[in-house]
């Protein structure tokens, strides 16, 4: 890899970590190729249109309004994105999670961790 990602040109990232979705063929083609690019900031947003592309375009978050519409600011930023989109990711990353930590221990899961659903309270 010639040249890194803003993101991932810091000494606190694991480089190796952050590529490794990449070798488990677990996602399809075209959500493959939109992480790629969200990870190269190279989505096509209103900023970037705006500052790479040269368009004459307004660079605010067409949801908020308030502020630069960048990757950053799309994946975790948006006021308006974090009262349901970052709500169910943040429960995605969870369930997984759990999934996982059941799997280790034995304890019997669903074949698939997206078809999971952690009761509420589990005691072992």
């Amino acid at each position: 890899m010639d040249k890194l990602p803003r993101k991932l040109d810091e000494k606190l990232v694991d480089i190796e970590q952050s590529y490794r979705w990449l070798k488990s063929g677990d996602i399809k083609g075209e959500t493959e190729s939109t992480i790629v690019a969200a990870q190269h900031q190279a989505i096509n947003t209103n900023y970037f249109k705006n500052k790479v592309l040269k368009e004459e375009i307004e660079t605010k978050c067409w949801l908020c309004k308030q502020h630069e519409e960048t990757i950053d600011h799309l994946t975790s930023g948006c006021p308006i994105l974090a009262k349901n989109e970052y709500l169910m990711r943040h429960d995605k990353v969870c369930t997984h999670l759990h999934y996982s930590i059941c799997s280790a221990l034995g304890i019997e899961t669903t074949e698939k961790w997206y078809t999971h659903m952690p009761n509420s309270v589990y005691e072992e």
